[in-house]
């Protein structure tokens, strides 16, 4: 007689790392090694409502942020961001969006010992997620900016992760 399994297998409370899972049937047992990982975390970090530029930012309940306005700045764009200095401890993160319109960008500042780096999701370079390395514990800010130019109205869903692969969105803290 066969007997197939049908359903998952659901296992809680371990920690993350490495583990194994050891089946048995009767006499017969396999043992299956399992890494469980971290739950995804959005670490992104929530800006405030305001208008820069001749753009608004508006964040929503569920930390999608609507953008609309075009920037008038004397800088070329419209910038509109966290302003502490959040810390970072070192190792691999994930910048992604589902959406990036025309003229919209994230970036990701990053401080580390008097020296500032940009990481960004920018439309024109088509690019929804970018991996960088922060080799030191460092600090982050997280931003949204709009170029000077057409008007825009969009809503973003901005995630920043550790580890190398892009996820579905979560809401951030």
């Amino acid at each position: 007689m066969n007997e197939s399994f049908r359903g998952g297998v659901a296992v809680s409370g371990l920690t993350p790392g490495d583990t194994s899972l050891t089946i048995q049937a009767g006499t017969v047992s396999k043992t299956i090694p399992v890494r469980v990982l971290p739950p995804i975390k959005n670490m992104w970090l929530k800006i405030p409502n305001g208008t820069q530029h001749g753009v608004t930012f508006t964040v929503a309940a569920d930390g999608g942020i609507h953008v609309k306005g075009t920037s008038t700045s004397s800088i070329g764009r419209a910038d509109q961001g966290s302003t502490d200095n959040t810390p970072l401890p070192a190792g691999q993160y994930t910048l992604s969006t589902a959406n990036l319109p025309d003229g919209i960008i994230l970036f990701v500042t990053v401080i580390t010992g008097g020296k500032t780096e940009y990481k960004v999701l920018d439309n024109q370079v088509h690019n929804l997620a970018v991996t960088f390395t922060v080799s030191e514990n460092s600090t982050y800010q997280c931003k949204v900016g709009v170029d000077n130019g057409g008007p825009v109205d969009a809503t973003l869903y901005p995630m920043l992760e550790t580890g190398s692969e892009a996820h579905a969105y979560k809401p951030y803290a």
